[in-house]
């Protein structure tokens, strides 16, 4: 709960103090002052007339109110967390039934803006970035207007993507959500390219284990491993680029292994044994990158999912190899037909030269690229 209070300070002795003139100052429920909203507030009265600072002391007010009865504090906040409290003011209902008109959910969700870009500022929000409030903000009205349409799709995905789309759909994947955090870049760029270099789904990916990483076979330039999780809880076998393979292995001896000492010693067992981790420990969650292809989608205008990085794996594992039976394995149907259907006329759409080998190493020069 916030308790808010106007605070008269034309009575101040300080002069610079007597500009802020009666605004509202927030406090918790133990009545201790919530500093940053009150600072602010303060910023805000000396160059907004009184009443637009009244306004957006309620807006603040209301998101504040929500922070807190979720039991986060502001230093918690990320871009997930923002795009809940998004979504909650799109689906809310009144006493009535009713719900929000769009111009009063537009109002609290710029107010909210508004004070967490300043709170950015002021190192208030660590896990936030400016672009990422933006960007959530800026997919608020196609929010409210889905509410009601959930079931409604606004346009069919495209069942694969030409290579140049695939690698800058997976560039996006990084951009978009690793920009002051570059184990978070290289994380979300990985999984990303292991989907579009083994055919994985995106459940695989974010059960696949840390312990059934396979050590790199040098003498080939594929390297088995095994997918215990696959569709119908069958166990197949999937071949990872020695390349991709490599960069997974940095990424647990550097990325995932900072994350594990930070708790070591404290709750070593918050962290998952899952592959992908975020950065509180805890696995990737299927919603969560569902999430994150959709703002890459938005981002690059590619209209992609996770499942379409898995045709154009098919697709082009066809398209050079030619080899229905090995392909239908890799990608756990239980019939070869199924995998005909999918990819044979597909493949056939694609003007193409070069080998299967070439599109690997297209896609790792491309991936070093982003890296460096």
């Amino acid at each position: 709960m916030i308790k808010s209070v106007k605070v008269d300070f034309e009575a101040s002795e300080v002069a610079k103090v007597r500009l802020f003139g009666k605004i509202p100052q927030f406090f918790d429920k133990a009545l201790r002052p919530v500093q940053p909203a009150n600072e602010f507030l303060r910023a805000k009265a000396k160059v907004l007339a009184p009443k637009s600072v009244e306004t957006l002391a309620e807006h603040t007010r209301e998101f504040l109110s929500w922070v807190f009865g979720t039991g986060l504090e502001l230093s918690d906040l990320d871009e997930d967390y923002f795009e809940s409290y998004v979504e909650a003011l799109c689906h809310y209902k009144k006493s009535n039934g009713q719900s929000l008109a769009w111009n009063t959910v537009n109002e609290r969700v710029t107010g909210a803006c508004q004070f967490l870009t300043w709170c950015i500022s002021k190192g208030y929000c660590p896990h936030l970035t400016r672009d990422e409030v933006s960007l959530i903000k800026d997919s608020t009205k196609a929010l409210y207007k889905a509410r009601s349409y959930v079931s409604k799709p606004i346009q069919r995905p495209v069942k694969f993507l030409n290579e140049d789309e695939a690698l800058k759909f997976v560039s996006a994947l990084g951009k978009i959500s690793g920009r002051n955090n570059a184990h978070v870049r290289h994380r979300n760029i990985l999984v990303g390219q292991m989907m579009l270099q083994t055919g994985l789904r995106v459940s695989e990916v974010c059960d696949f284990p840390l312990r059934d990483l396979p050590e790199v076979e040098s003498n080939f330039l594929l390297t088995p491993a095994r997918c215990a999780f696959g569709k119908g809880a069958k166990s197949r076998m999937i071949l990872i680029p020695n390349e991709l393979l490599l960069r997974l292995w940095e990424y647990v001896d550097i990325d995932r292994e900072r994350i594990t000492e930070r708790f070591s010693g404290i709750a070593e067992e918050i962290v998952s044994p899952k592959l992908f981790v975020s950065e509180k420990g805890t696995p990737l969650s299927v919603n969560w990158v569902e999430k994150l292809f959709r703002k890459a989608s938005k981002y690059t205008g590619i209209n992609a999912h996770p499942h379409t990085l898995r045709h154009t794996f098919g697709t082009y594992h066809y398209l050079y190899n030619r080899d229905l039976i090995t392909l239908s394995k890799l990608l756990g149907h239980s019939d070869s037909e199924t995998t005909k259907r999918f990819y044979v006329g597909l493949a056939g759409k694609i003007e193409y030269a070069s080998t299967y080998r070439d599109w690997n190493q297209k896609i790792d020069r491309y991936v070093e690229a982003i890296y460096d």
